[in-house]
């Protein structure tokens, strides 16, 4: 999460509705958080499980709800591109660090 999104979000529960809607609202939070921490397409993890959630098909056992099992038994709504961008910034991040350390071998034979 981006510190300016949790920056933003401060102020904002102060006007979720009602005491009792901040306890609801932290738990949808949460669970749009968990699915997007997973890399997965939200809306369709939301309605799957509130469909699901609905309906009783899983009484209990909320296992099968959870985002890395929901995510195994549906690949079609895992985001790949998060893998790639993921890939492409740790790419970068070891070009800079080869240059910075190129450069500080060549400045140190200088000496």
């Amino acid at each position: 999460m981006r510190l300016c999104r949790a920056w933003h979000n401060r102020k904002n529960w102060l006007f979720i509705g009602s005491p009792e809607a901040g306890p609801r609202a932290a738990i949808l939070y949460t669970v749009v958080a968990s699915a997007a921490r997973h890399d997965l397409d939200i809306w369709a993890y939301l309605r799957d499980v509130l469909e699901q959630l609905a309906s009783g098909a899983t009484d209990l056992d909320l296992t099968p709800l959870l985002p890395d099992v929901w995510a195994a038994a549906h690949p079609a709504a895992i985001r790949a591109y998060r893998n790639r961008e993921r890939e492409a910034k740790a790419a970068a991040k070891r070009a800079r660090r080869q240059r910075r350390r190129a450069l500080a071998r060549a400045k140190a034979r200088r000496r």
